[in-house]
Parts: structure tokens; C-alpha cells; sequence
């Protein structure tokens, strides 16, 4: 029997994954925040190197900038859900995600299930 977190009255558990995802949004805002692209500022004198090398500073932040825009994006989600009433519910098919994938992924929208099929290439999901 898979357990179960029960979303209908505050337990612990719900109230620690709370606080992860409270603090999870935090570190992400942290991270988006030093990753947020500047602009295209270069110091006026510059060689080829140091134009490379900011080239892909820059593309690595980017890069870091959305993937922790998106993050943020499924945390603030999954915390909408938890203050509606239906976290834990899987999006796709309905049934309760299993508390432990809960705990090591607080944000996540689908059980092992549906996730497996979201993952599956072709699947236009």
C-alpha cells in the first residue's frame, strides 16, 4: 500500500513540504536573480578571448536563468495547489501521488504513472 498525503487537514508533513516549497522559491528568486541577464554591456577595449569567454558566460546564464524560471514556475504551482486544497493529486489521472515521491520531488504535478508516459518520446505530451 503506497502512502498517501492527506491535503484535506493540515498534517506534517504537508506543512514540511510547505516549507520546502517556500523555501525552494526562495533559492530560485536567489538564483534568477544573479543569473538575470545584464544586457549586452562590454567594456570597450576587448580581445577575442575575453569576448568568447563573456559570450558563454552569458549563455550560461541564460540557460541557468530559465531552467530556474521554469522550476520557480512549478513551485509556485504546486504551492497554489497546496493553498486550494489539491496537492497530491496527479493532474492527469487523478489518483494521489505517493507521499514519498512527494517528499524528494515537492513540485511535481504527476504520479511515477503519468510521468512515465510525459517522459516517453513521441508522446506529444
Amino acid at each position: 500500500m503506497r502512502a498517501v498525503i492527506d491535503t484535506t487537514a493540515p498534517s506534517p508533513q504537508l506543512t514540511l513540504i510547505a516549507q520546502k516549497l517556500r523555501l525552494r522559491e526562495g533559492e530560485l528568486r536567489t538564483a534568477m536573480h544573479a543569473t538575470a541577464p545584464l544586457g549586452d554591456h562590454l567594456p570597450e577595449v576587448q580581445d577575442f578571448k575575453d569576448v568568447a569567454a563573456e559570450e558563454s558566460r552569458a549563455l550560461l546564464d541564460e540557460a541557468a536563468y530559465a531552467h530556474a524560471a521554469e522550476e520557480l514556475s512549478q513551485v509556485l504551482a504546486a504551492q497554489r495547489r497546496v493553498d486550494e486544497g489539491t496537492y497530491g493529486l496527479c493532474e492527469d489521472c487523478g489518483e494521489a501521488i505517493d507521499e514519498r515521491r512527494l517528499v524528494v520531488l515537492p513540485a511535481t504535478r504527476f504520479c511515477t504513472a503519468c510521468q512515465a508516459i510525459h517522459e516517453r518520446p513521441g508522446t506529444g505530451r
